[in-house]
C-alpha cells in the first residue's frame, strides 16, 4: 500500500492505495485542476463543499461520456472486425475459385494441344 500526499484546492490529503505514487499524484492533480476551475468559475461564491459536489458531478459527467465513447468505439471495432472476417472469407473463396479456374484452364490447354495435334495429323496423315 502506498500513502501519497496530494493537494486539492489548497488542502493536503493523504491518500492510501495500491496504485503507483505517480498515478495517485496524477489523479490528485486532475481533481485539483477540476476543483480550482470550479472555484474560479464560481468567483469565490461557492463553498468548498459545494465546489466539491459540483466537481464530483463534472468528473462523473466526464466519466460517463468517455465510457459511452469507449462503448461506441468498441461497437464500431466489432463491426469492422466482422467486415474484415467477411472480406477474408470472400478472399479465401475467390482464391479457391481462382485455383479451380486455373486448373480448368490448364486442362483446357492440354485438350487444345491434343486437338491441335489430332487436327494436324488429320490434315497431313503421312507425317
Amino acid at each position: 500500500m502506498n500513502t501519497v500526499k496530494i493537494n486539492i484546492a489548497g488542502k493536503d490529503y493523504h491518500i492510501v492505495g495500491t496504485e503507483q505514487e505517480e498515478y495517485i499524484q496524477k489523479i490528485g492533480h486532475y481533481v485539483d485542476k477540476k476543483m480550482n476551475n470550479m472555484l474560479d468559475v464560481g468567483e469565490n461564491n461557492l463553498s468548498t463543499v459545494m465546489a466539491s459536489v459540483l466537481t464530483s458531478v463534472n468528473i462523473a459527467d466526464d466519466y460517463f461520456k468517455e465510457r459511452d465513447r469507449a462503448n461506441q468505439q468498441k461497437t464500431r471495432m466489432n463491426e469492422l472486425e466482422k467486415k474484415l472476417r467477411e472480406a477474408q472469407n470472400k478472399i479465401i473463396a475467390l482464391e479457391q475459385k481462382n485455383t479451380r479456374i486455373e486448373e480448368q484452364k490448364a486442362e483446357l490447354r492440354l485438350k487444345l494441344v491434343e486437338k491441335e495435334t489430332e487436327l494436324k495429323q488429320q490434315r497431313n496423315p503421312y507425317r
